[in-house]
């Protein structure tokens, strides 16, 4: 019987894409409805959501509508290793997307081993890169978290002398070492460094160590208790420069505690709403959803994900797998979000900027501040 499975499933690996059948093009997407950042992964499937119309439309690929099949991580592990298995599986897609750097490492590996391509939206490059052929990325330069963090804090802010404060999940973690590394390089120095686990949330005893150790500046680059992390600096009174990533300091964290994170930096992608594809997206988005995204950068990396899956099927030459991996790693396109070019590492690095809260809104940091 095991041979017999191994066999099947070895004849499903060699099978075509068929882009040339009636049927619609299934594409898995896997992503955190729920949760811990549920806020961005609905975010996320709007803009996929918008792409899809807009492909649909415009007549498709080749003349097959997208069809999404959708599945919520909830920011998990084994929830997303569940997810591939179906996908793969029971779905059998031909090609699929996952939001996160967390996500893709647990499900990058399988879908190498499947050779089925995935793309990872929200995230790119560093140890993406690394898993295999078959896997790209288009969202936000992991690297550049904390790249853009440790020039802003070294050379704009005259820093010496840092904290770190991380969680322990692979992205914080990763994070954090690629901070420490480049902020050493540059001649600073990392007096203090806590790794915390998901679940703590009182800060107080780390923060007042951090303030007698004669630190300039902390680079938090947390994904847990956020805001009471940010509230307990406050009442500690710890007025040295704060820097977080990602979506550690979003619109939902600013407008629940917005005394507590002013004057507070992250290090994030920020959408250009002067660029034209910008600028035609969030039209697009007002009129689907009868308001303004609250995180139009995310709805943006959605966007611009499935519309790169789509252009990649459209060049494919042939129905296999390997065909639509080449014709990924090949894309080259104006996407809404920045110029999205995927290089012989299958990465396209979205660019990543400092953003301050100042008056309760996240503007993009003035250099020499």
């Amino acid at each position: 019987m095991r041979c017999l499975l191994l066999v099947t499933i070895a004849t499903f690996l060699l099978l075509p894409i068929n882009l040339h059948a009636e049927n619609d093009i299934k594409i898995g997407v896997m992503t955190h409805l729920t949760g811990d950042f549920a806020g961005w992964g609905q975010a996320y499937i709007q803009g996929i959501a918008i792409a899809q119309e807009n492909i649909n439309d415009s007549g498709g690929v080749k003349g097959r509508k997208i069809s999404l099949i959708v599945e919520d991580t909830r920011f998990d592990s084994a929830l997303t290793a569940s997810a591939v298995k179906k996908l793969l599986n029971v779905d059998h897609v031909p090609v699929a997307m996952v939001s996160t750097f967390t996500e893709v490492m647990v499900a990058g590996p399988m879908f190498e081993r499947a050779k089925i391509p995935l793309l990872v939206f929200g995230d790119s490059g560093g140890k993406i890169q690394d898993i295999g052929k078959f896997i790209f990325s288009s969202g936000t330069w992991v690297d550049g978290y904390s790249l853009s963090a440790s020039d802003f804090l070294h050379d704009q802010l005259k820093v010496s002398k840092v904290a770190i404060v991380a969680t322990n999940n692979a992205w914080s973690q990763s994070t954090a070492d690629k901070f420490r590394k480049d902020f050493e390089q540059r001649g600073g120095r990392v007096i203090f460094r806590s790794d915390l686990n998901p679940s703590d949330f009182d800060f107080r005893t780390i923060l007042s160590k951090i303030r007698t150790e004669n630190v300039e500046a902390i680079f938090a680059p947390i994904t847990a208790n956020i805001i009471p992390f940010f509230e307990q600096s406050r009442n500690l009174r710890l007025k040295i420069p704060i820097i977080t990533a990602g979506g550690a300091l979003d619109v939902d964290v600013v407008t629940a505690a917005p005394e507590a994170v002013e004057g507070r930096y992250v290090t994030n992608a920020f959408l250009d709403s002067k660029r034209p594809q910008a600028k035609d997206l969030l039209t697009r988005y007002r009129e689907k959803y009868k308001q303004d995204p609250k995180y139009p950068s995310v709805v943006g990396r959605g966007y611009d994900g499935l519309t790169a899956i789509a252009l990649a099927l459209k060049n494919t030459t042939n129905g296999s797998s390997e065909a639509l991996a080449e014709a990924l790693r090949h894309l080259d396109f104006e996407a809404a979000g920045f110029r999205l070019k995927i290089d012989d590492t299958g990465t396209a690095r979205l660019p990543v900027e400092v953003l301050q809260v100042r008056n309760g809104q996240l503007e993009v940091a003035k250099k020499n501040a």
